[in-house]
């Protein structure tokens, strides 16, 4: 005899999977519309900014760090705004990224720590932070930093910098391109399974490419 089969009526709830809270990051205020064409894992990443107290870890392998004569010149100049720049080469060189937020500074913060063999570790710290009127910036040490611009390719995200600049209280000089390393270039690229790719490029018009970084990433689990 054949089961019974039990009828849906079309009143009767069906059961759902949990909807996330709204994505409230300063990427995705940045983003507006473009946010939808993020690939999921990236949107995943950075729905929300992190909160004073946590950290964000993510750990991979740079597969290649290269930079031009001039790119360890530039490098070894801006040490005293807080090693913006890490004027060594190297391939497979292990790295740690941690965001995090700090009491009374707004923004994010962005910590690069390179791993060199035979070499102490290397640190990389700037913040991202919207400015008063919604632009997004990169700051480093003493007041420098530059403005960028961020969208969507491919559902890969992107940061562009259109101008460096040095802050004063409220005043903002912008620097001229020929005294910068270059334009600046982020990819942040979803490999799946966990994975993305992570890619700095920095183009000087007149010197040529004077910084190149690419590995690939994975968040730290916690213990």
């Amino acid at each position: 005899m054949q089961a019974e089969r039990k009828k849906i009526s079309d009143d009767e709830p069906l059961l759902s999977a949990p909807a996330l809270s709204p994505p409230t990051s300063t990427l995705c205020r940045q983003l507006k519309n473009s946010w939808a064409q993020l690939h999921p894992n990236i949107q995943s990443r950075f729905r929300q900014d992190p909160v004073l107290g946590q950290e964000i870890i993510y750990e991979g392998v740079m597969t290649h760090i290269r930079r031009s004569r001039l790119g360890w010149l530039f490098a070894q100049l801006t040490r005293v705004i807080g090693n913006p720049l890490t004027p060594y080469a190297g391939e497979d060189v292990a790295m740690e990224v941690k965001l995090f937020k700090r009491a009374g500074v707004s923004g994010v913060f962005w910590q690069r720590t390179y791993y060199y063999s035979r070499r102490a570790p290397y640190i990389v710290t700037s913040v991202k932070r919207e400015s008063s009127r919604g632009e997004l910036m990169e700051c480093v040490g003493g007041g420098f930093g530059m403005q960028l611009d961020i969208s969507v390719r491919e559902g890969a995200l992107h940061f562009e910098s259109t101008r460096y600049f040095w802050q004063i209280a409220a005043l903002r000089l912008p620097l001229p391109h020929w005294l910068a390393p270059g334009k600046t270039h982020v990819v942040h690229e979803d490999l799946g399974g966990g994975t993305f790719r992570f890619t700095i490029a920095m183009d000087h018009n007149q010197l040529g490419r004077t910084f190149f970084q690419q590995g690939e990433f994975h968040e730290k689990k916690r213990p």
